[in-house]
C-alpha cells in the first residue's frame, strides 16, 4: 500500500511527465500552447490545455468527416484547432472572447505543420456566435452553466434540426443539468479519461 508521500510523488511525476509530452508535441507541430491564462468575463473560466492524447481521443470519437464544420468552443491558443485543422475536414473555426487568446490561436494556425484543412479563429462571445455551419462542436470547460445554456440555446436557433454532434470535456454536474434542460440534444457517450476527466458527446435528436 502506497503512503501519502508516495502517491503525491507519484503525482508529481505524471504531471512532469503530461507537460513534457505537451512540450514535445507543441514543439513537433511548431506551436506554443502550453501555460494558463485567466480570464476577467463573468461565468468563464480560466485558459488551462489538456493533453494532447485526451484530445485524440475525444475528436477520433466525434468521428470528423470530410465535410464537416469543426468548431472548438473557447479555443483559447487553439492547441485544439491545430489538431483538427491536420485532419480531413471542411473547416476549422475557433470561438475565443479574449483577444489576446485568439492571436496567440491565429498564430499558431499560421505557424502549423501539416495543416489539411482551412481554419480561422471568430474573436467574440460564444452565446453571440453564428452557428448555423457547424456540425461537430469540441468545449473544454470553457465557461459556467449560466453561459452554457445560452450557447445552447443559440446553438438550436441556428441549427434547427440539421444533425449537430458535440464534445463536452471536464462536464460538472451543473453543467451536465444544462444539457438535460436542453431536451433537443441527447448524450450518445460517455467516459471517465484516465487522468480523470469526465468527458460527453452529445447529439442532437434528430442525427
Amino acid at each position: 500500500m502506497e503512503s501519502p508521500s508516495q502517491r503525491g510523488l507519484g503525482a508529481r511525476i505524471d504531471r512532469f511527465a503530461e507537460s513534457l509530452q505537451g512540450r514535445i508535441q507543441d514543439f513537433l507541430l511548431n506551436i506554443e500552447t502550453r501555460g494558463t491564462a485567466p480570464s476577467d468575463r463573468h461565468g468563464a473560466v480560466y485558459y488551462a490545455t489538456i493533453a494532447y492524447p485526451v484530445i485524440r481521443s475525444v475528436l477520433q470519437r466525434l468521428n470528423l468527416q470530410p465535410d464537416d464544420t469543426f468548431i472548438d468552443v473557447g479555443c483559447g491558443k487553439g492547441r485544439v484547432l491545430c489538431l483538427a485543422a491536420r485532419m480531413q475536414v471542411a473547416r476549422v473555426i475557433g470561438v475565443e472572447y479574449s483577444p489576446d487568446l485568439a492571436r496567440m490561436a491565429e498564430r499558431n494556425l499560421a505557424l502549423l505543420r501539416g495543416k489539411l484543412a482551412p481554419a480561422e479563429v471568430a474573436v467574440t462571445p460564444a452565446e453571440e456566435f453564428d452557428y448555423s455551419s457547424a456540425t461537430a462542436l469540441y468545449f473544454f470547460n470553457p465557461f459556467e452553466a449560466e453561459i452554457l445554456d445560452l450557447v445552447l440555446g443559440k446553438m438550436h436557433a441556428d441549427r434547427g434540426a440539421k444533425p449537430l454532434r458535440l464534445a463536452f470535456v471536464m462536464e460538472s454536474p451543473a453543467q451536465e443539468a444544462v444539457f438535460r434542460k436542453h431536451q433537443w440534444l441527447v448524450r450518445a457517450d460517455h467516459w471517465v479519461t484516465s487522468a480523470g476527466h469526465t468527458c460527453s458527446i452529445y447529439r442532437n435528436r434528430s442525427s
